[in-house]
């Protein structure tokens, strides 16, 4: 099977401390721990406010080579533009990832909530994606999960987002041959999934994984540490 690049959904958690990070150990060197424990993260605040230049810089020389930053774009593209009009926008955010390098992974686009199915829109942004940028889309709105959606996705080279929540419609699809799973929330008071339900998950992964040439799973469950315990499991059950 292809490897698997597991992660989490962010890494500056306050909470984190004690349970991840050492107690002394300060902030500003949380990434360079974290990039010790796993090759690839999911940056979420990137999605609330562009970073300079120097972020993304400073991300790219402070990780190891062959680490991989999975970027959320802006909410102004999916959320306040909701698609429209997206070269400029587009042209704006890509330019500052870009400083990641080589250490620039797949760009997640997440639509809102009440954003229902446009395939003519989606696909006028998706031609203006600019080419060697590996773009994920994740759908709120139940419209958007059928068929003629994953065929233009697929054509356009982009990737379906398969979301792991109770309240979210899940579709196991591989698009554009790339895989890219995130697993919200379990369900239930205790906020990690465990052994028990990543197990399923796992081999579910594998048998996804015949479809695809690379596969991106990010935890976003990141109460009590419940992302680090998740990710390191499901790596487990994949023998990574």
């Amino acid at each position: 099977m292809t490897p698997v690049h597991i992660g989490t959904s962010g890494w500056v958690y306050p909470h984190w401390r004690e349970r991840f990070y050492p107690r002394e150990l300060p902030q500003a060197r949380w990434l360079e721990f974290f990039a010790r424990q796993f090759a690839t993260v999911e940056v979420n605040n990137t999605f609330y406010r562009l970073p300079p230049a120097a972020v993304f810089e400073a991300w790219r020389e402070r990780t190891p080579e062959g680490f991989v930053f999975a970027v959320k774009a802006s909410r102004y593209i999916t959320h306040l533009l909701r698609l429209r009009e997206p070269r400029r926008p587009l042209e704006v955010f890509l330019a500052r990832a870009a400083h990641l390098g080589p250490k620039l992974g797949p760009v997640l686009f997440q639509l809102p909530p009440r954003f229902p199915i446009d395939l003519e829109r989606l696909d006028g942004f998706l031609r203006a994606v600019p080419r060697g940028v590996r773009p994920v889309m994740e759908f709120r709105d139940p419209s958007w999960h059928v068929p003629r959606v994953f065929d233009l996705l697929d054509r356009r080279g982009c990737a379906y987002c398969i979301m792991v929540a109770p309240a979210l419609k899940c579709e196991l699809v591989v698009t554009a041959r790339r895989l890219y799973l995130r697993f919200h929330a379990p369900g239930g008071a205790r906020p990690a999934f465990g052994r028990r339900r990543l197990r399923p998950w796992a081999r579910r992964i594998g048998e996804l994984m015949r479809e695809a040439d690379e596969g991106w799973v990010y935890f976003n469950n990141d109460m009590e540490g419940a992302a680090i315990e998740d990710a390191r499991i499901l790596r487990s059950l994949l023998g990574l």
